[in-house]
């Protein structure tokens, strides 16, 4: 398996072994960990692929990922809302050669009471989590960081009711784990963890064939059926997300990220940037830019790559952030 192995998050600074967050993951590159997650879209939309399945998740939906599964996030909009919960494996019990399917989608679409009360227990949950104010850097200097929300015995315990509310449901959806297609899901795992490995270098069919030691057609057909999308599609989006992270975070040249991310010829990059961002680099550096960070290239850490925004940055608010959840309580109706 390649892409980029992510240490164990499913427990925050209190040691509980379940965690929730409110972000805006808009590129996270190919990675797996040993905990499982529950991906649910609150705001926007978010494209995930899992195990080699590309997925699309609007608004109300949810899906789990499991322990060991390869998985990406990509396409991201700045403003779009997610809950992102890790678990601790140990809370669902014996999972030896079993994983849980439980999602909104179509293939393993849970019940709809059942959905109703784990939208319900990741609203709460991330709600008694979230801190009204972000920590300055004065406040840091003076010591003076805010009380945990879950430090206060009362949001410590509701949050507990909302945890095991989550297991009661989950583990309904415990079954012998998926076997068929691995071969296949490795191969794609493969390809795009090299591609996210090596924007500065020739990336087509021809070289993700001799790195799996299969033939071009079939790199081409593994796209398509596994992702969703043409391979060149997806190189050229891996690398305008690239473009995009250089442009907000550092100073360099426009022309040098171009070069660094795999585009040959500014006329090209100019247009397709153009066609898929919606303005010229320019324009979007002014718009987004965020800091003077800059990004090493040369490493091969595809985390590099990743975009987000911290539930500070949404400016949303703790307030309408719980009342976004609960209009997604129950899906519109035709959507079930």
């Amino acid at each position: 398996m390649r892409g980029y192995y992510e240490a164990n998050r499913a427990a925050d600074m209190l040691g509980i072994p379940v965690s929730v967050m409110v972000i805006n993951v808009m590129v996270n590159g190919v990675h797996w960990h040993d905990h499982a997650e529950i991906l649910y879209c609150v705001k926007g939309k978010m494209h995930v692929r899992a195990d080699g399945t590309a997925y699309l998740l609007q608004a109300g939906d949810f899906i789990t990922i499991n322990g060991g599964v390869s998985h990406e996030i990509y396409d991201g909009e700045p403003g779009d809302v997610q809950i992102i919960c890790s678990i601790d494996s140990k809370m669902l019990g014996d999972m030896e050669g079993r994983s849980i399917y439980c999602s909104t989608l179509e293939a393993d679409r849970v019940e709809m009471e059942d959905a109703r009360l784990i939208r319900q227990a990741l609203s709460e949950m991330a709600w008694l989590c979230a801190a009204d104010l972000p920590v300055t850097v004065q406040a840091c200097r003076n010591q003076q960081l805010p009380v945990h929300p879950l430090q206060q015995e009362q949001n410590w315990n509701c949050y507990h009711m909302y945890l095991y509310q989550l297991m009661m449901v989950l583990v309904k959806y415990k079954k012998e784990g998926k076997k068929e297609g691995q071969r296949r899901h490795e191969l794609i795992d493969s390809c795009a963890a090299h591609i996210n490995q090596h924007l500065g270098e020739e990336l087509n069919a021809g070289v993700l064939a001799r790195l799996l030691h299969v033939s071009e057609s079939t790199v081409y057909r593994l796209f398509s059926e596994q992702v969703g999308i043409a391979l060149n599609e997806y190189i050229t989006t891996v690398r305008l997300n690239a473009v995009c992270r250089c442009l907000e975070e550092t100073t360099q040249k426009i022309s040098a990220i171009a070069y660094e991310c795999g585009f040959t010829g500014l006329s090209n990059f100019y247009r397709v940037f153009q066609k898929y961002v919606g303005m010229t680099p320019k324009e979007y550096r002014s718009t987004r830019k965020r800091t003077g960070v800059r990004l090493l290239f040369g490493e091969p850490d595809i985390m590099k790559l990743n975009r987000y925004q911290n539930f500070e940055e949404l400016g949303i608010g703790k307030e309408a952030f719980r009342e976004m959840c609960r209009q997604l309580l129950s899906f519109p109706p035709g959507r079930w």
